[in-house]
């Protein structure tokens, strides 16, 4: 994400977005970010009277959300007064190179926990879908790959911040940092940036999708958990939205109107990652409750239909699931994929053979 530059070569155009609806959008996206939080930690809590790595990046996440709109409280009437003054509706006030200074640096704040808090939340689903290739003797390399190219990716955006063209004197950055060509870098940043967040969703996405179809199940049941899975799409979809918001090479972008999509694309992915543990949870408990209602003895054909079930029924809640020494269930969802894949992973040979004694 770019940051306006100060006074450019083009006379920039009225804010798109009015500036109560900006703040508006700011602290409603908040709410709702902060109701589905609460109740995705309240749901874990009640769950599993305890809280996971995932929870706490979500709770970063949502901190890193609450600092942003505090300082958009700050200085969002420095970005309307830089912009009536650039497009000629206002004259410049007294202290209008004080204010816009800092917007600037406001702006190079804000730029930067941007980044953190979108990758934060990659990082979050990560480990909520990290057990899926536990215990998987060499794919486990995958998730590794994953999460190098996530920090790696999470490096080269806020790397490629113009932070020169942020936090010095008014006067410099006016001379150095409104040509064409600093504008122009802007902009293919910020496309390169959108790239690798796009790229880094559908890395994350793979994890449980690349699983997903080689499970015995109907393509209904697929579907529906596929559907879970990808809710990252949505985040993907806000943040190729808000580089199409960049219409032309050679024009500052409209700070209002871009700013805007970038909070909304913060707090839909701050949502989104409390949607997928909503609908596991779900699942979760359902499945608690069917297996209480079970009997305890079972044919011998049952014992040896009964593997298909619980791992397709521990599929759905596995990255919402306690450590394997504390669930048997997650035993048997890593029997499941220990068998699909035949491995013969050590740790997870042990856990078998737990399951066969407890039996």
């Amino acid at each position: 994400m770019s940051a306006h530059t100060g006074v450019s070569s083009t006379v920039p155009q009225p804010a798109k977005v009015h500036e109560h609806v900006f703040m508006g959008v700011l602290w409603g996206g908040f709410a709702a970010g902060t109701v589905f939080s609460g109740l995705r930690f309240l749901m874990r809590f009640k769950t599993f009277r305890r809280f996971y790595l995932d929870d706490a990046l979500v709770l970063s996440a949502w901190l890193i959300t609450l600092v942003i709109a505090v300082i958009w409280q700050v200085v969002a009437d420095d970005m309307y007064l830089d912009n009536r003054v650039a497009s000629g509706r206002q004259y410049p006030p007294a202290d209008f190179i004080p204010r816009v200074e800092r917007f600037l640096k406001s702006s190079a704040a804000i730029v930067f926990l941007f980044y953190t808090t979108l990758w934060t939340i990659k990082l979050s689903f990560l480990f909520f879908f990290r057990r899926l290739y536990m215990n998987m003797g060499k794919l486990v390399g995958v998730w590794w790959g994953i999460l190098t190219f996530t920090i790696a990716a999470w490096a080269c955006c806020v790397g490629t911040i113009d932070y020169n063209c942020l936090v010095d004197d008014l006067v410099n950055i006016a001379d150095h940092c409104s040509g064409l060509k600093e504008i122009k870098f802007q902009r293919d940043t910020l496309i390169a940036n959108c790239v690798l967040d796009v790229a880094t969703d559908l890395a994350i996405t793979s994890i449980p999708i690349s699983m997903l179809w080689k499970v015995r199940v109907s393509g209904r049941r697929k579907a529906g958990l596929a559907a879970v899975f990808c809710v990252t799409i949505i985040t993907m979809v806000f943040a190729i939205v808000r580089v199409a918001v960049i219409s032309s090479l050679t024009v500052q972008p409209d700070m209002s109107w871009l700013y805007m999509w970038s909070n909304i694309e913060i707090f839909a992915a701050l949502i989104v990652a409390c949607l997928g543990s909503f609908r596991s949870l779900f699942h979760s408990q359902h499945s608690a409750k069917r297996a209480s209602s079970e009997p305890e003895t079972a044919t011998a054909e049952a014992r040896r239909t009964r593997p298909k079930r619980p791992f397709m029924r521990n599929f759905t809640s596995l990255f919402t699931a306690t450590d394997s020494n504390e669930s048997s269930t997650e035993n048997d969802t890593l029997q499941g994929i220990i068998a699909m894949y035949g491995s013969e992973n050590r740790e997870s040979k042990s856990v078998h053979t737990e399951d066969i004694n407890r039996g």
